[in-house]
């Protein structure tokens, strides 16, 4: 019976083996594997056990979700990131406002400013200087007479019409008078005419003695004299002084047709002598006007003499430079001598000088000390002081 039964289980125990051999041999194999799952899962929830987080990506199922979540805030951060332009463009207005606030006050200040400092700087000096010398022009007298005005600025020139037609420099002489048909200036000798001056912008050289007359410049006109100076001074002379309407380059003309320009051709380098010169003046006014030449003695008190007598004349000196020179061995210049004054005892004349006349300029002043020099530096021809007189 024993036998029996030890049979039986030994039957039993052997078809148990051959049914569930394989897997019982293999579930130590299988624990990791399910332990491993276990711990891929533990890791996506938070816990501790795993550190790889590529095992996490790989394994996720169930916390993919979770996963999003937590990657969630990357984007929140870059969002951000993003919200920093957004920071940018709110530091954006302040320097625009304070580019245009800053720059506008300045802008406003300096442009209120420039008219007001134009406008002072205008008029405010000649208004101030000049109503010192408004007395000197005084149209209350009436007095019509020659007048000598000095120019302390650059003033505008009008014709007869109040018109402005150029201006005057500072510094300038021109001679001139007081016209009570235009009130509230002055005329003076401009060129070959008349124009107008307001009164408040020149002084009255109140010492001067003066002989209305405006400078002709030589090289003027249709025909360029460059070396016409004497014609040019004639035309000056016979003109203020006779009232005539003589032209220069029509005395140039005539003077090189009848062969008085006896130094050579008067528009490139040559000249006339006052010899001729006095020819020119009694051949071209047919008789009409007697020149005579008064050199001798003291030039500067025949000089004054003839101005005192209101005679202009004309008289040839060294030259250099556009002034007359107290010099040897310069070229010979005639011009137009028409006033005189003393300033602090001395005397001095003024004179119309055909070179430097261009362009209206004004007259000249110089010592007679320093005229009468130069005067008598002229050695290789004649010297002079010219006069006319009307025969007619």
């Amino acid at each position: 019976m024993k036998k029996i039964i030890t049979a039986v289980l030994s039957i039993c125990i052997a078809l148990c083996m051959a049914s569930c051999g394989g897997e019982i041999g293999s579930s130590t194999d299988k624990k990791p594997a399910v332990t491993t799952e276990s711990k891929t899962e533990i890791s996506f929830a938070g816990q501790t056990a795993m550190q790889p987080a590529t095992d996490s990506v790989v394994t996720m199922t169930q916390t993919d979700t979770e996963a999003a979540k937590a990657t969630t805030p990357a984007p929140e951060t870059n969002e951000l990131t993003t919200a920093s332009p957004e920071t940018t463009e709110g530091t954006t207005p302040a320097p625009e406002t304070t580019s245009v606030t800053t720059p506008a006050p300045e802008a406003t200040s300096v442009t209120t400013s420039a008219p007001e400092t134009t406008s002072v700087t205008t008029a405010a000096p000649e208004a101030t200087s000049v109503t010192t010398a408004a007395p000197a022009v005084n149209p209350d007298n009436a007095d019509t007479s020659s007048k000598l005005y000095y120019f302390p600025y650059t003033t505008n020139l009008r014709d007869k019409n109040k018109s402005k037609v150029g201006t005057i420099a500072a510094g300038s002489f021109y001679s001139g008078h007081y016209d009570p048909s235009y009130e509230g200036y002055v005329v003076i000798n401009y060129r070959s005419g008349e124009y107008l001056i307001a009164n408040s912008c020149v002084i009255e050289q109140q010492g001067a003695k003066i002989l209305e007359t405006a400078a002709i410049g030589q090289m003027g006109g249709d025909i360029y004299g460059k070396a016409a100076c004497g014609p040019t001074a004639a035309t000056m002379l016979v003109n203020y002084q006779l009232g005539m309407e003589w032209t220069k380059d029509e005395l140039i003309l005539f003077c090189e047709q009848n062969d008085l320009n006896d130094q050579g051709s008067l528009t490139n380098g040559g000249g006339i002598t006052a010899p001729n010169l006095v020819k020119l003046i009694d051949s071209y006014s047919s008789g009409t006007v007697t020149a005579s030449n008064l050199y001798g003695g003291d030039p500067s008190a025949t000089l004054k003499g003839l101005i005192d007598n209101g005679e202009r004349s004309i008289v040839v000196t060294s030259y250099r430079s556009g002034s007359i020179a107290a010099q040897p061995d310069l070229p010979a210049h005639f011009v137009v001598v028409c006033g005189y004054e003393y300033i602090d005892g001395e005397l001095y004349f003024y004179y119309a000088d055909p070179y430097f006349a261009g362009g209206g300029r004004s007259l000249k002043r110089v010592s007679a000390s320093t005229l009468e020099a130069s005067m008598n530096y002229v050695t290789k021809e004649p010297r002079c002081i010219i006069t006319v007189s009307n025969n007619a």
